[in-house]
């Protein structure tokens, strides 16, 4: 009798002991659960905060790298503007967007101190533009064609017009238009096919006012242009030769002056008859 009492007895200690390990369990998860429910109250809170604060906007926007389109075109690319939250801007996005355009040929975005937004831009190298059906078209050094669009005719002014060729001729062109410096392309108005000359045939008006003729061949020479011509007087002549075989350059008279033609030598009536006399 008495060892069953026991029995019982450590059985219902053994009971509480469970009991009270149970509920410290779950007053242990309640405890966690409230601390989560609190951090994660406290993020939102903050998140919010820092949405309707000023201070989480863009500052400003940036661009680097553009010789042809402006400012106003690649920021309206990325889609961006200072109303957009800083932190939440995602570089890969906005590079993606960017690279769309078919004059962009690569894009790097950085997030800086200050709420600052940089986008970094490539452009593909534009040789000039031609005119289809009374549209303007871009000639890109890659062998593609672009429509120029209306809110973006002002690439008609820093780039050349080109006008005369075969679509033969123009395959040359971009090929060896491919080895000239940007800056040199740009330095350059117009490229006609001046059909008077057989083989320098390709007329480049510089916007300094000078004239170079060469074959497509030839305007690998373009990069030397302003050692060229500066190693001659400005004053004796505008056109400039580029000889693509030789590789040399010389100025002389333009094609369209007239022959500088040397004097006759005039004869007076003195002469005459001092002619006749010893003819005599």
């Amino acid at each position: 009798m008495l060892n069953e009492k026991r029995n019982l007895l450590d059985k219902n200690v053994l009971l509480n002991i469970r009991r009270n390990k149970k509920i410290g369990t779950i007053n242990e998860k309640k405890k966690r659960y409230a601390l989560i429910l609190s951090v994660f109250l406290s993020l939102v809170i903050m998140a919010a905060v820092y949405l309707f604060s000023p201070g989480s906007k863009i500052y400003r926007i940036t661009v680097e790298g553009n010789d042809y389109l402006s400012e106003e075109d690649i920021i309206s690319l990325s889609e961006l503007t200072t109303e957009d939250r800083f932190l939440l801007t995602l570089p890969s996005a906005v590079e993606k967007r960017v690279r769309t355009d078919p004059l962009i040929a690569d894009c790097d975005v950085e997030l800086l101190n200050g709420n600052l937004v940089r986008i970094n831009v490539t452009e593909k190298k534009i040789i000039g533009y031609l005119l289809e059906n009374g549209e303007g078209v871009l000639l890109l050094e890659t062998d593609e064609r672009v429509p120029i669009a209306k809110e973006r005719l002002y690439l008609i002014s820093k780039v050349p017009i080109i006008e005369g060729f075969s679509n033969e001729d123009l395959i040359l062109l971009e090929k060896n238009f491919a080895t000239c410096d940007r800056e040199i392309i740009n330095e350059i108005s117009e490229i006609h096919n001046y059909t008077p000359l057989k083989y320098q045939y390709v007329e480049l008006v510089m916007r300094d006012g000078n004239f170079i003729f060469t074959s497509p061949y030839g305007l690998n020479l373009l990069n030397r242009y302003f050692d060229i011509e500066s190693s001659y007087i400005r004053e004796d002549h505008r056109c400039y030769y580029f000889e693509d075989i030789s590789g040399n350059a010389y100025t002389s008279a333009c094609p369209w002056e007239p022959r500088e033609e040397k004097p006759k030598e005039e004869t007076s009536e003195e002469d005459v008859e001092v002619e006749e006399e010893d003819g005599e």
